[in-house]
This record gives C-alpha cells, sequence and structure tokens, in this order.
C-alpha cells in the first residue's frame, strides 16, 4: 500500500510540471505562467488534479512507464495544439474542435508552411516510435495488481479531485458557463476549460421548463402575429451576406495602415441603419455567428466552445428565418464560395430551411487570393443567379471567405477587405439595376485572429463586428448595437415582418427595451431548450419544420450523353466544372475536365454499368448527381 501512496505522489508532481508546460504554451512566456500559477494558486491546482485523472489507471496497469509516457504525450500534444492555434486564430483548443478535424487537416497548408507540416509529422512520428519503444522496452512488473489496494488509492484520489473540482465551482473559483471562452482558458486553465467544453454540452433543462411557462410565453412573448402582406413587387428580396473575419480596422489603436481599405461600407454605416453586431466568437467560429444570426438563439446557452452544427444539428430540424420567410411564399437560398461539406453544411441546411444550396463545388471561374481562399466578387454572380431562378422574392443567405486567416501581415488583411468593400459595391450596383425593392443585410462574423487585446480596441471589445443594412426601402436610419442573435429580428421588424417564434420573442425585447434583463434571458433559454431538447410545446408538441429536399446550385447541371470507346468514358454537358467527376455505378472514377466534357481513361466496362455525373469536392463526397436532358427541372420537376 505504501508503494501505492508514494507513487501517488510522484504522479502528482509530475500532473504539476505537465500542468505547467501545457500552460506555457499557450500564455507563452515565463512570466505569463508565473503570474497564472502565483496569481490564481487555486486555479492552478485544480488544473493540476484535473490532470492527474488519466494517471489513476496506472495503479491497475503493469506496464506502469510506458502509460505513464504516453499520458504525458498525449497531455503534452493536446498543450501544443492548443498554442498552435492560439497563434493562427486567438480561440483556444476545445472538445468540439476533436469533431473538425477533418477539416483542420485540409486546412494545414493554409496555416502552416511545408517545413513546419514535416516538422510536426516527424515529432508525431517520433512520439509513436517512442511509444512503440516503450513498450517493448520499458520493465513490466513482475508483481501481480493488488486490485483492494489499488481501488482503495484510485478511490481516495478520485474522491479529491472530486471534492475540489465542486467546490471550486461552488465558491465561483471557476465558472460553469464562459462568455468569452478565450479569456476562460486563460482564467481557469487549459485542463478544466477543456474537459468542461467536453462534458457540458447542449442546453441544462431550465429550472422552470414545463407546459405552464410555454403557455405563457405564447400568451404574452410571441406576439404579434404576422402582419405582413406578402404582394409582389411590394415584398424585398432579402440577402443576407456574412464577411469573413471583416471588422473596421480603425478600432485597432496600434494600426499601421494609414489608407482606409472599407471606404464604402464606412459610407453605408453613415447613410444607412447601421451599428455593432455583438458576436460569439473572436478569431474563428464563423458557424456560431452564423447559428445564431439564422435561429435567433443564443449560444451562451449552450457548452463552452460547442458548434451545433455538429452536434444537434446533425439529428434535428430547427426553426429559421429561411423556415419563417418560406412560410411567407419566399425561396430560400445558401450561397459559400468554399467547400459544401465544411462544417457540415450540406447537412445542417436543409434542417435549416433551405430550398438551394450553392457551394464552391457549383461555381465557375473561380479566382483565389494568395493564401488560397476564393473571392468573395464571385458572389455577387451567385446571388443574382439565385434571384433569376424565381419569380417570387427571394432569401439569400451568404457566406463569404475571402478574408480568412492565415494573415502573413496586417496589411495583407487589410488589402483583402479592402477587396471585399469592391465585392460590396458590385453587389449594390447589381440590386440597384434590377431596381426590386431589396434590403441587402452585411455583418462580419468575427474580428480576424490576429493576438490582440481589449484594450488595444477604441470600443474596448473584441466581439463586435460592425453592420450595415443597405435597402431601396428608404427604411429609418437607425443606429443601434445588438446581438448576433438580434439580427434578422431587427431586420425583420424594419419591414414590418413578424413571423416566428425566437424572431417574435427578440422583437417584443428589442421594442421594450429590455432584451438583456435576466427575465428575458430566462425566458429565451427556456425557448431554445423547448425548440432543441424539449417537448417542444411552444409547437404544441411537436414541430411544424420538416427538412427540405434542398437542391445543390441554382441553374441545373445537365448530362446529355456518355460514350464508352472501350476503357474511355467520354460524358458531354452543361454546367461541368472542375469538380464535377464521372461515376460509375454511384463510384467516382479519375475524370478530365475540358470545355464542357469530362473525360475518365483506363475504366474497364461492366454489364449493366449506369454512368452519371456528381459534383465532388476535396473530401470526396458526392453533392448531387447532374440531370439527364430528358429529366423534367424546376416546377415541372416538383408535378
Amino acid at each position: 500500500m505504501k508503494r501505492l501512496w508514494i507513487l501517488l505522489g510522484k504522479l502528482f508532481f509530475l500532473s504539476m510540471a505537465v500542468n505547467a508546460a501545457v500552460e506555457l504554451f499557450s500564455r507563452k512566456s515565463l512570466s505569463g505562467l508565473g503570474g497564472y500559477i502565483f496569481g490564481s494558486p487555486l486555479v492552478f491546482l485544480l488544473n493540476v488534479l484535473l490532470t492527474l485523472i488519466p494517471f489513476l489507471l496506472v495503479f491497475f496497469i503493469k506496464r506502469k512507464i510506458f502509460y505513464i509516457v504516453l499520458v504525458v504525450l498525449v497531455e503534452l500534444g493536446m498543450g501544443i495544439v492548443n498554442g498552435v492555434l492560439l497563434m493562427f486564430r486567438t480561440t483556444p483548443f476545445t472538445a468540439a474542435d476533436l469533431r473538425l478535424l477533418k477539416y483542420g487537416a485540409t486546412l494545414l497548408t493554409t496555416y502552416l508552411s511545408w517545413p513546419q507540416i514535416v516538422l510536426g509529422v516527424c515529432a508525431l512520428g517520433a512520439a509513436v516510435l517512442a511509444c512503440v519503444l516503450l513498450w517493448k522496452k520499458a520493465p513490466v512488473d513482475s508483481a501481480p495488481i493488488n486490485l483492494t489496494e489499488s481501488v482503495c488509492v484510485a478511490a481516495v484520489a478520485s474522491t479529491v479531485i472530486w471534492a475540489g473540482l465542486n467546490l471550486a465551482v461552488f465558491t465561483q473559483v471557476v465558472a460553469m458557463h464562459f462568455g468569452n471562452i478565450g479569456q476562460a482558458f486563460q482564467d481557469y486553465g487549459f485542463a478544466y476549460c477543456f474537459g468542461n467544453s467536453a462534458f457540458n454540452t447542449g442546453i441544462s433543462r431550465p429550472d422552470e421548463y414545463g407546459q405552464k411557462e410555454l403557455e405563457r410565453l405564447k400568451e404574452k412573448e410571441l406576439v404579434p402575429e404576422n402582419t405582413y402582406s406578402i404582394e409582389e413587387y411590394t415584398t424585398p428580396n432579402i440577402i443576407m451576406v456574412q464577411l469573413e473575419s471583416f471588422f473596421d480596422p480603425t478600432l485597432w489603436e496600434n494600426n499601421p495602415v494609414k489608407q482606409d481599405p472599407i471606404p464604402l461600407f464606412r459610407f453605408l454605416t453613415k447613410h444607412f441603419p447601421s451599428g455593432y453586431l455583438n458576436v460569439p466568437s473572436v478569431g474563428a467560429g464563423t458557424a456560431n455567428t452564423e447559428f445564431e444570426c439564422i435561429t435567433g438563439m443564443n449560444l451562451d446557452f449552450f457548452g463552452p466552445g460547442e458548434y451545433p452544427y455538429k452536434t444537434v444539428l446533425q439529428k434535428k430540424t430547427c426553426e429559421s428565418i429561411a423556415f419563417n420567410l418560406k412560410d411567407l411564399g419566399y425561396r430560400t437560398h445558401a450561397i459559400h464560395n468554399n467547400e459544401a461539406t465544411f462544417y457540415d453544411r450540406y447537412k445542417v441546411f436543409p434542417r435549416l430551411g433551405f430550398d438551394t444550396f450553392t457551394p464552391i463545388e457549383y461555381m465557375y471561374h473561380v479566382e483565389k487570393n494568395p493564401t488560397g481562399w476564393c473571392k468573395d466578387q464571385i458572389l455577387t454572380e451567385e446571388i443574382e443567379k439565385a434571384l433569376d431562378s424565381s419569380v417570387g422574392q427571394d432569401f439569400i443567405y451568404t457566406i463569404s471567405v475571402q478574408g480568412h486567416g492565415k494573415y502573413p501581415s496586417f496589411s495583407y488583411y487589410c488589402e483583402q477587405i479592402g477587396e471585399m468593400d469592391l465585392f460590396i459595391s458590385q453587389l449594390i450596383t447589381m440590386l440597384n439595376q434590377r431596381k426590386e425593392p431589396s434590403v441587402l443585410v452585411l455583418y462580419g462574423d468575427h474580428l480576424p485572429g490576429f493576438e490582440w487585446s481589449e484594450k488595444e480596441m477604441k470600443n474596448r471589445s473584441l466581439f463586435q463586428t460592425p453592420y450595415v443594412i443597405w435597402n431601396n426601402l428608404d427604411l429609418p436610419r437607425e443606429k443601434r448595437d445588438i446581438e448576433s442573435y438580434q439580427l434578422t429580428s431587427h431586420v425583420l421588424n424594419l419591414i414590418n415582418i413578424h413571423e416566428g417564434t425566437m424572431i417574435r420573442f427578440h422583437q417584443r425585447h428589442l421594442e421594450r427595451g429590455d432584451s438583456k434583463t435576466q427575465a428575458c434571458l430566462e425566458d429565451m433559454k427556456i425557448l431554445e431548450y423547448d425548440i432543441l431538447y424539449g417537448k417542444q410545446n411552444v409547437y404544441g408538441g411537436k414541430s411544424p419544420y420538416e427538412e427540405t429536399k434542398m437542391e445543390y446550385g441554382t441553374r441545373p447541371i445537365i448530362q446529355k450523353s456518355a460514350v464508352r470507346s472501350g476503357n474511355q468514358i467520354i460524358v458531354s454537358g452543361e454546367g461541368f466544372n472542375e469538380w464535377s467527376r464521372i461515376c460509375v455505378d454511384g463510384k467516382p472514377v479519375d475524370t478530365y475536365f475540358h470545355d464542357n466534357r469530362l473525360i475518365s481513361m483506363d475504366v474497364p466496362p461492366r454489364e449493366g454499368e449506369v454512368i452519371t455525373v456528381q459534383q465532388i469536392g476535396r473530401d470526396k463526397i458526392g453533392l448531387g448527381v447532374a440531370r439527364k436532358a430528358a429529366e423534367p427541372v424546376g416546377e415541372k420537376a416538383k408535378k
């Protein structure tokens, strides 16, 4: 027994050393580490105890040295990943990022140089090799494991850790919910915050949740019912453009760039409804700002670092502005000049009510910036295609990508948002020329990934981006700062649309000016929980929103003919591009694209084979099958 207690003591001090190393990776200096340890000794001790947890299995393992080294390598590796992510996106490493690993792999060459990638691969290989050698060479305990003694020591240690964690939460040494996740990691340590992000997910059941509360909300908060009269030529098209990493660079006090890169956007904010948008993330997390804007839901009620696109929306539909406007006769479109599979948008958008989705795999003549991101100017053409695709009014939600990191310098970033400003000019020109009633909402999803502090910002915030509502309806030029989950409610209120559960809720509280009160937040949490995790009492027990049969692109890709000559296949058609792939019996084959023809070589013929064309991105997921020339399209196909 004494031997086990001594081992536990050694593991405690090892955990202390590992935890200090992990925190050093994120704080990037010994002075920063010292300030954390000596400034918050109780927080540091809690993180040491949490770091100790995986080591406790060693009492039940004979290969103790191997296991200890393995745990150390994993924990140090997580600390290194956290430090690297903080350099590039300012948002720390959370459990939610584990669901984004496949996207991270595709972005390696964007953020890291090839020498850095090679060095990382070598380091990982060295770690694996060390583990293999340790497995073979490290001593194995010859003495049998005393299960009673091991359970006793592990139980005592676990009890201390459990009591310490609960005491820290109860005394508010650490917080359960984070408003600023980046600051939380600095205040409460990596081990605690990462663990919190892993186990604290979804929305916890509100204390007051029940049928009575939902009836109260329906009667008093979710009014008025829609008062908007849908008439052609008077109903505006509504176009929302989420601008990647877009913000006003003059807000940074140390800005070295003298020339204003966004003169048009600045002009628009002076002559149209505008203000600041309080967004849920900084440096990264596009999908979360997107989620708040589309659904009207506050992410503060979810677990820290959670991406609903990767959790609850993998299985459920959710009421959204797209569904709400569909109820009023709108055709709903999503457009994104990046891969459809990023953040699983190709799965999520049908569950948010979109009729069509045009990702980069359905775009043509793509021009990229020096860091490899598609330029935003292509979005003007795609938005116009969406407007042309229906006879009625359209809601178009657009996600840009040009402003995405990594940035070689701040001046480079300013060059990119300068080009985004020109894209805005082109877009407004196109809308003016169409002479249709239109509302264009422009806003940034989050600040760019630079290592700034709030003290360096003139507005003293890293979570504010500008928004503006251009329109040709002569809407009131109101200046108003709002939350990103209030944006669509604010926009629709300006044009007298009051359709949707969350929209009516936010509109009512925005008008009363009590949207930040505790009572409002509690009611908001009840609604969100009921819609996504509860009994959906607000809908009478069953959601009326069903997943749409979403189409890709607003213009069909047509396969006219498929000719085989031996092992060669030639497919002719319309709308092909570099992402078009010939598929034999549903399986893609190597394909060459040339002038509306697709060619595949060395494909042996199969009896009864079916040749089709699909749009397939880098992750090899098929996004839709090209329509055969004889197949009906549009309204005829629906009938």
